[in-house]
């Protein structure tokens, strides 16, 4: 997979990790997860899926793979990573995000508005991408120094 920074963030010491549709109180995603104080590189890991179709005919797109925050731009080894968990996608879309707001049916059109064109946005709420295949559950990495977690992935792939 290939990665792209898409900017920094400081998501101030907590994160929701969850599909920018859900409201705080659904069952499938990670809320106030604790992570060190920082500025988090904010990146995208992205996967050409090739193949043919039962005609023979060949594909060939581009997915997101997983994305990631990492204090400082330190991305440890996926190895070194550790599952902490899993969330719930209905609608194509996943990310990291601070104090992720309940959006009323007016912000939530004026949100996806946004997703017409690229696969990965960087706002003021949060850091989140399409997520590979699309809808699914997908697992939540973490990777700990001296206690406290420093990076986090979504894979999608």
């Amino acid at each position: 997979m290939r990665k792209t920074k898409i900017g920094v963030m400081d998501f101030h010491g907590s994160v929701d990790i969850t599909d920018p549709c859900y409201d705080k109180d659904v069952w499938c995603r990670m809320n106030n997860v604790k992570i060190s104080e920082g500025e988090y590189a904010c990146y995208v890991w992205r996967h050409t899926d090739k193949g043919k179709y039962e005609d023979g005919t060949p594909y060939s797109y581009l997915l997101v793979g997983a994305i990631g925050i990492y204090r400082n731009g330190d991305i440890p080894r996926q190895k070194d990573m550790e599952e902490i968990g899993s969330i719930g996608v209905d609608a194509g879309l996943a990310g990291f995000f601070h104090n992720k707001p309940d959006y009323s049916d007016e912000e939530w059109g004026r949100f996806c508005d946004r997703v017409r064109n690229g696969d990965a946005w960087l706002i003021e709420d949060g850091f989140y991408s399409s997520s590979g295949y699309g809808d699914g559950c997908y697992g939540v990495y973490a990777y700990k120094q001296d206690g406290a977690i420093t990076a986090l992935e979504l894979r999608f792939l």
